[in-house]
């Protein structure tokens, strides 16, 4: 992962990193949950083959909302051996799978 920071011009060592949801800041925790929500997004505008600003914006929030309520759920807990910005990576990752299912089902009942 700090391999991967590096990459695209994040200079920070995994000590330094605080939780997403915690409320204190976490500025690149929050970078880090935007590029995976702009991913997703893309994905899903991709495989929906909607194209439009307005639904691209609510694709973003949606999935920006997924990752950020999973984290203020698993803020409280912590698995051994995985660092704090893995774990925000990892909980934001199964928000917005959240997100995005209940994103697809919504536009096929409300498209067809």
């Amino acid at each position: 992962m700090d391999g991967f920071l590096r990459l695209i011009g994040i200079n920070m060592h995994f000590s330094s990193y605080s939780p997403f949801a915690e409320g204190n800041g976490g500025s690149t925790s929050l970078l880090v949950v935007v590029a995976m929500c702009l991913a997703g997004t893309t994905i899903i505008n991709g495989v929906l083959k909607f194209d439009s600003l307005f639904n691209t914006l609510v694709n973003f929030s949606a999935l920006f909302a997924g990752a950020y309520f999973a984290n203020v759920l698993a803020r409280s807990y912590q698995l051994p051996g995985i660092d704090s910005m893995v774990m925000v990576a990892i909980t934001a990752n199964a928000g917005m799978a959240i997100a995005a299912l209940g994103l697809m089902i919504y536009y096929r009942t409300s498209f067809t």
